[in-house]
């Protein structure tokens, strides 16, 4: 029996939002998500430096580094994230007000 060819393109097939979260344990999801708060408490500036220490808290979940290496990375990347909002925040105010 001859097979049927796919007539929808490539654009119509609905991308998955959580394949790059399968295959991570639960640590490493919470600890890649936990940085998206800052959207939250900062609003643009904190969803700039959220979305970025998520992505690469993704990066970090990803590699093949111990869980201990994995897991100080992430807060590290968490707290610099923080810091960045933290100081945006103080250099727009300063020269806004």
């Amino acid at each position: 029996m001859a097979q049927l060819p796919d007539l929808l393109p490539d654009s119509a097939v609905k991308p998955d939002r959580w394949a790059q979260f399968r295959g991570l344990s639960p640590w490493q999801v919470g600890g890649t998500v936990i940085p998206l708060v800052l959207i939250v408490v900062g609003g643009l500036l904190g969803g700039l430096a959220g979305g970025a220490a998520t992505m690469i808290n993704l990066k970090i979940a990803r590699s093949g580094w111990s869980s201990a290496v994995q897991a100080l990375a992430m807060v590290g990347v968490v707290l610099a994230a923080a810091i960045a909002y933290l100081v945006a925040a103080a250099l727009l105010s300063a020269a806004l007000g």
